[in-house]
């Protein structure tokens, strides 16, 4: 840890400016030293009737300008230390929320991820551009005048040592004040962000329910609470600067010149040196002083770094191997788990408990079964967002474990039954499967998925923009395009979740049409809902509390008259019909 914030934080990238920083604002230092030297010597000269001006002019315009050129420097380097640190840890955040994955970034409030990565990113931004190297040279500033005081005179450098243990045992001190308001005023800005997120995304139901004033009157209340904590906040930092102020910068002046002048008097200092020595001791207030004026700065993004390393510091549901060997991709591979075993944190029983399923090449295999059966967490598992506790999953005979998860994925293209949507383009949100692909890619891929007629009627084509989630699509277009995306991608295991269940028959016709295209000649594993959407599977696993406890065809789980028969059954009387009477909305259960 330094000053607080952790070495992970301080990248490559920004070290060497942070040093460059600190050994330009002490070089700048030993230049107005040097300045207020030779003037000392100018005024010495003209006391004792010499002119020393034409000879001193070409150093003291030589230490003049250098004082400006290393203030220049000292403020250039700070800049290039806080821009680059605040890219670098937002990249930093973004690839490890991409390690993480949804299965543990779905546990978070999306406004406490955004502000850190925002809001705290501006804290960070300040805390190395003002405050961290302002606090190394407030903190060496003090001891190089004690050395350069104590060599002009012993007498007046000892008087001013006395006052350097002050400054760290005050700076002390006022951290740990700094640090309890500085927790609080990250937590209530952290939960007013969230809070305002929640109320943007759930506008309709805030409507639809009458709660916009009582939402607003929440919101009232955490901007108050905000309030008062800046208050608090600016409270401790105003008492800080007003004891930098008084206590530091005029105490230490008005001691140091009143030495001097006693020195002066017993003839032990001459007039240049005591002018040197005061105008050397406005230079031990400055950097106290900006310490002071933007300390508020560097305790909220110590807290921000806290949370921003928290954030860093947990660990992901799926990792890599260390030294996974690159690989082709295979052709047409098959699926398996072996002995897999799955439990959420703090759940009572295992969500997957011993499942073994082996799907071949160009089969089309459907998950069915109650809420909590396990049908999700298996897709999870394959789509390697989650890592099982034991047993095996593999692509042929290469176990997912052993290789990186984006090889994996690679394989498999997911139609969810809700389906995310960027903000962009209709284009941009179809090269999410295929960056490289052309227009003519785009337009085969959505004649494929029974959206170009739609796509080409709108003015703007492919360059219409979705809006955020893809609200100003239908439900069935944005399943569509989900198609496309698929199609585009060309990868050989189709994952189906389910992409019918929350559409109108007619859209549910044209879908099947486009899911029958992307499926041909590809491998499926299909997460069913509604038990009409397996009848035409090749082999249907019913599953139960994490386990497989069936496996066949339609024809054969009804013959058996199983946990697959009750369920047709149940689903039938609930229709008013029997179990092939159509694809009417049969729920089967949705797994958490």
């Amino acid at each position: 840890m330094i000053l607080g914030i952790d070495k992970r934080l301080i990248v490559k990238s920004t070290s060497r400016w942070i040093v460059a920083g600190i050994g330009v604002g002490i070089l700048g230092l030993a230049f107005s030293l040097a300045l207020y030297w030779q003037l000392g010597v100018l005024i010495d000269g003209l006391r004792h009737g010499e002119n020393l001006l034409p000879a001193l002019a070409p150093l003291l315009a030589f230490l003049l300008a250098g004082k400006f050129l290393l203030g220049w420097l000292y403020r250039s380097s700070q800049y290039k230390a806080s821009s680059l640190t605040k890219l670098a840890i937002r990249d930093k955040i973004y690839q490890h929320a991409l390690r993480l994955g949804p299965a543990v970034l779905d546990k978070k409030r999306t406004g406490e991820l955004v502000n850190i990565a925002v809001d705290g990113m501006d804290w960070i931004e300040i805390f190395y551009g003002i405050y961290f190297v302002q606090f190394v040279i407030g903190i060496i500033t003090p001891v190089l005048l004690c050395i350069f005081i104590g060599w002009v005179d012993w007498v007046v450098g000892l008087a001013l040592i006395v006052s350097i243990p002050l400054v760290p045992l005050f700076l002390g001190m006022i951290s740990k004040q700094f640090r309890s308001v500085s927790e609080r005023y990250a937590e209530v800005n952290n939960e007013q962000s969230a809070q305002f997120l929640d109320s943007i995304q759930g506008m309709a139901t805030l409507k639809m329910f009458n709660l916009g004033k009582v939402r607003g009157a929440q919101m009232h209340a955490a901007n108050e609470k905000q309030r008062k904590e800046t208050m608090k906040l600016l409270l401790v930092n105003q008492s800080m600067l007003l004891f930098v102020d008084f206590g530091f910068a005029l105490g230490t002046t008005a001691v140091l010149t009143i030495v001097s002048l006693l020195r002066l008097d017993a003839g032990a200092l001459s007039p240049g040196a005591v002018v040197a020595l005061v105008l050397a001791s406005a230079e031990f207030a400055t950097p106290l002083t900006l310490i002071g004026a933007f300390f508020f700065a560097g305790a909220i993004g110590r807290e921000f770094a806290r949370k921003i390393v928290g954030f860093l510091s947990e660990e992901p549901g799926v990792r890599d191997p260390e030294a996974a060997d690159s690989r082709p991709l295979l052709a047409n591979p098959a699926l398996s788990l072996r002995d897999v075993v799955f439990s959420y944190a703090n759940a009572g029983r295992p969500a997957v408990n011993g499942c073994t399923l082996d799907i071949r090449p160009g089969e089309t295999v459907a998950l069915v079964g109650h809420s909590g059966s396990g049908k999700t967490t298996v897709t999870n598992l394959v789509l390697r967002t989650l890592a099982p506790d034991s047993g095996t999953l593999a692509l042929d005979d290469v176990p997912m474990d052993q290789v990186p998860a984006d090889w994996v994925r690679a394989h498999l293209a997911l139609v969810p039954q809700d389906p995310y949507l960027f903000y962009g383009s209709i284009a941009d949100n179809l090269r999410v499967a295929r960056a490289e692909a052309s227009e003519a890619d785009l337009v085969a891929a959505c004649k494929a998925a029974n959206i170009y007629d739609h796509i080409a009627s709108l003015p703007q084509g492919f360059d219409t923009l979705v809006g955020e989630r893809g609200l100003s699509l239908s439900g069935g277009q944005v399943q569509r395009l989900a198609i496309a995306r698929a199609l585009l991608k060309d990868a050989p295991i189709i994952i189906l979740d389910e992409p019918t269940s929350q559409i109108d028959l007619e859209t549910e016709t044209v879908i099947h049409e486009a899911l029958d295209k992307l499926t041909k000649n590809k491998t499926v594993l299909l997460i069913a809902h509604r038990l009409s959407t397996v009848e035409k599977a090749d082999r249907i696993i019913v599953m139960g509390e994490g386990r497989v406890l069936e496996s066949g065809s339609h024809a054969e789980l009804l013959a058996a008259g199983g946990v697959y028969a009750r369920m047709v059954g149940t689903t039938g009387r609930n229709q008013q019909g029997g179990p092939g009477t159509g694809p009417r909305p049969a729920t089967a259960g949705v797994t958490p």
